[in-house]
């Protein structure tokens, strides 16, 4: 059977945006002649079209796509928010080549894309000297107005004129986020003006003098620093007003280099960066995770699938010309340091613990990624804008390089002691971050199904009453380890189907008549949990042998991808060009019951409420996803439509186990934390406009922060509720643990820092890092503003579990009238 592996594996060269391209006026500039169509490009093209009409799952010609949307796409990737070109240049183009585009594709020519690009240039290198004049005049910031960051979705601008006042807000709304992100760093160097902080603050002046500075002499804070200290400085209203003014020069001028960065680097992009983008653009017509690859992306690709590079194990997108954190790899150091989230972005990035913190807003994303990584043991500092909050707030975070460490991708498993009464029911929950084969080690570990089999057996051992099997992290994996897993669970039968571009269905069974765990079994699963992990949930909830409990669905990847590479067969060849790639949807899974997994992803039996329901992150947010449909179900010895008759998970079960999950849900505490969260961040993500004035910036930004500091001491005290739980090892993991224990603990110097490791990742909205790294010691010392570990998701399904053990010995009609218990609720 031939093994794929079901995790996203498409790269693209994101184009530059309104914050994110490339020459100034003193770098060397991509001579515009250089703009043609070579014979590498032409055969490049010519095949990417034969491989999009004759092997992806569609079927569609190049012809039959959307000739307009293709050129606006296009154009969309390097003007994002649509600020550089105007209407009528996008006009212009629709009708030079709306009904031509697909013969010069067809024919292997690119010279419709160079053109459009050379306009674009163009346009940028005007908008550049209006940038930089505008900088130099004085720019009101206690003026009424809003803008709108995001214009991904708005028109271009008509006139000169209206591009211009949409550029005047855009300054203005960047220079507030400049004013108000140095802000907290200003608020530290302050002075504070009471006893306790009077030597902390103390500073040595120009002459020598220690001494301290105040803003004011009126009061008695400031009478005890005079008579305590050896000068004072007070800061006056007048000085006030000269600090902001320095401050303003200072925003001001980050600005101006910003936007020098972009114009150098739209000046360097060079033919083949064009290339790249438009081939991506047109295989982006076709679905989200079609690619082009060029040489170098394929190069890199292979390097990365050859190699452990260094880094900071996190996937990293490009997202309207921001560096954004899309995923915290499981086991890895960004996930372990708490201090970074899906959604955050890197604003800068710098090298040791001392270097220049280099502004990357608007950098290509694998210029990025190469600041990123670097040799292993050195330091890399990020300069963070949280997902959530005002678009003005930063922090640092410090990590450290390292290698990959083979057990922060290896399932794990723990025993929670949940209370139920008046006792405790001990459950078991097998985390498990990724479908993994035997081959993807150079150490050669065991399979996903066999260290899974041996945790179900450790957990038996110590007397578990039910399992949960946590997928929430889990974004795929091998096919075949999905199918040997779902077997572990169920005698024999049916797990997927695949069905290819040309309608060939072909089914795969589990053919093992084994079974490890015969009891209460859940999955737990998020808009996170993708492909593989998809396979396996639906597969188990298609037998009636699992109830699946998380966010309403998984995230929605039902399709596969073939990578087909474009070298010529030509022994007389002796020095070919190098040559880039395809990467083609071929086919498409289905479950037993003949429904996709595509774009609905496996649906929950119990809902629990979820951030990651306003995020933009299934596949259905991503743009020509291809469509939910369903084939027909595979005949087998039961029902496989889920919850059946033969069904171990009963209807009935499930409605009593939802109507005990919504009862705490509507009377927990961690409850009303965790809905107060969602909906402050709702309104957050909902928020499409922003103020420009300074002063209403500042106070919404106080309020944020108020907010989130009382958040924070609601986990705090919520994180002292905890069930009691024992960690349970694999073999393996165990004695490379106890190795890299003795490695850190020769390593005095990295006990506070994590262990990190970096690898180019790939993806068709993401060219980014990916990987794993080391794992935190337990004996580490954490940081206490760390956030606590208080995983309202898991509590739940535990004490849902808890009641479906209860609950066995119930029939179906005393189920339903069962008195109404709180498990775990603290007293």
């Amino acid at each position: 059977m031939r093994e794929f592996t079901l995790r996203h594996t498409s790269w693209l060269l994101i184009g530059a945006s309104i914050l994110a391209l490339f020459s100034s006026a003193n770098a060397e500039r991509t001579p515009s002649d250089q703009f043609h169509t070579t014979p590498t490009m032409r055969f490049e093209t010519k095949h990417l079209v034969f491989y999009l009409e004759r092997q992806h799952y569609l079927g569609t010609t190049i012809g039959e796509l959307d000739q307009d949307k293709l050129i606006k796409d296009f154009l969309d990737d390097f003007d994002v928010n649509r600020l550089y070109l105007r209407s009528s240049d996008i006009r212009g183009f629709e009708e030079r080549y709306g009904e031509s585009l697909s013969d010069f594709l067809e024919d292997g020519y690119l010279d419709p894309a160079f053109k459009m690009f050379l306009v674009f240039r163009d346009r940028v290198d005007t908008r550049m000297k209006w940038i930089m004049n505008y900088l130099d005049q004085e720019i009101p910031l206690n003026e009424m107005g809003t803008y709108a960051p995001d214009r991904s979705e708005a028109e271009w601008p008509v006139t000169v004129a209206e591009a211009d006042e949409l550029w005047k807000n855009r300054l203005k709304f960047e220079i507030v986020n400049e004013l108000l992100a140095n802000q907290d760093t200003d608020d530290d160097a302050e002075v504070d003006v009471t006893e306790e902080n009077v030597l902390v603050n103390a500073e040595l002046l120009e002459d020598g003098k220690m001494g301290a500075i105040v803003k004011d002499d009126s009061n008695k804070a400031a009478e005890k620093l005079k008579s305590e200290t050896t000068d004072v400085v007070v800061v006056t209203e007048e000085a006030e007003i000269d600090d902001f003014d320095e401050k303003l020069k200072e925003a001001k001028e980050e600005i101006r280099k910003r936007y020098e960065r972009v114009a150098k680097w739209v000046g360097e992009i060079e033919p083949t960066e064009v290339q790249e983008v438009f081939l991506t653009t047109l295989t982006h017509q076709y679905d989200p995770h079609s690619t082009y690859m060029s040489a170098d992306t394929l190069e890199e690709f292979a390097i990365a699938m050859r190699n452990s590079l260094v880094g900071i194990g996190a996937l990293l997108s490009d997202d309207e010309g921001y560096c954004t954190i899309r995923e915290l790899l499981p086991g890895g150091p960004a996930e372990y340091c708490k201090q970074l989230s899906s959604g955050d972005q890197i604003v800068g990035v710098g090298q040791g613990e001392e270097g220049e913190m280099v502004d990357v807003i608007g950098m290509k994303l694998n210029k990025v990624v190469k600041m990123i990584r670097g040799k292993k043991g050195t330091t890399v500092r990020l300069l963070i804008k949280p997902g959530e909050g005002d678009p003005s707030e930063r922090k640092t975070v410090n990590l450290i390089r390292d290698e990959i460490q083979l057990t922060a991708k290896l399932a794990r498993a723990e025993v929670f002691e949940v209370p139920s009464g008046d006792k405790t029911i001990p459950i078991g929950v097998i985390d498990l971050p990724a479908f993994y084969g035997s081959g993807d080690s150079d150490k050669g570990h065991s399979s996903t199904t066999e260290d899974v089999e041996e945790l179900v057996l450790k957990l038996k051992e110590i007397g578990v009453e039910g399992i949960v099997l946590d997928l929430r992290n889990n974004g795929g994996g091998l096919l075949s380890e999905a199918i040997n897993l779902t077997g572990l669970f169920i005698p024999v039968g049916p797990v997927v189907q695949v069905k290819d571009y040309i309608g060939h269905v072909q089914e795969y069974l589990d053919q093992d008549p084994k079974v490890v765990w015969d009891g209460p079994l859940m999955v737990l699963v998020s808009r996170f949990s993708a492909s593989a992990s998809e396979i396996a949930a639906g597969a188990l909830k298609n037998h009636g042998r699992a109830l699946i409990v998380g966010d309403p669905e998984t995230h929605g990847k039902g399709t596969v991808q073939a990578v087909f590479e474009m070298n010529r067969s030509n022994f007389l060849s002796m020095l070919k060009p190098r040559r880039g790639a395809a990467k083609v949807t071929i086919q498409k899974y289905y479950l037993p019951d003949g429904t996709s997994t595509q774009i609905k992803g496996v649906e929950s039996d119990i809902v629990l409420p979820s951030l990651n329901m306003h995020l933009p992150i299934g596949e259905g947010d991503l743009p020509n996803a291809l469509a939910w449909d369903r084939i027909d179900s595979l005949d087998w010895d039961y029902d496989l439509s889920p919850r059946g008759e033969e069904s171990s998970v009963k209807p009935t079960l499930i409605d009593f186990l939802r109507k005990q999950s919504l009862q705490r849900q509507a009377s927990l505490d961690e409850f009303d934390y965790l809905t107060d969260n969602i909906d402050w961040f709702r309104l957050r993500q909902e928020q499409k406009e922003f103020s420009l004035n300074l002063d209403n910036r500042q106070a919404k930004r106080e309020k944020d922060l108020e907010f989130r500091d009382t958040m924070k001491d609601r986990l705090k005290e919520l994180s002292e509720m905890n069930f009691d739980s024992d960690e349970i090892l694999l073999q393996v993991a165990l004695e490379q643990q106890a190795e890299h224990d003795a490695i850190v603990a020769e390593k005095e110097s990295l006990e506070d820092k994590p262990l990190t490791e970096i690898i180019d990742g790939d993806g068709s909205a993401e060219v980014g890092a990916v990987v794993a790294a080391a794992e935190i010691p337990e004996d580490l010392e954490i940081d206490e503003e760390e956030t606590p570990d208080f995983d309202i998701h898991l509590r739940e399904s535990l004490r849902i579990m808890a009641d479906w053990i209860e609950a066995q010995d119930l029939d179906d009609s005393t189920a339903q009238n069962v008195a109404s218990t709180v498990p775990g609720q603290k007293s």
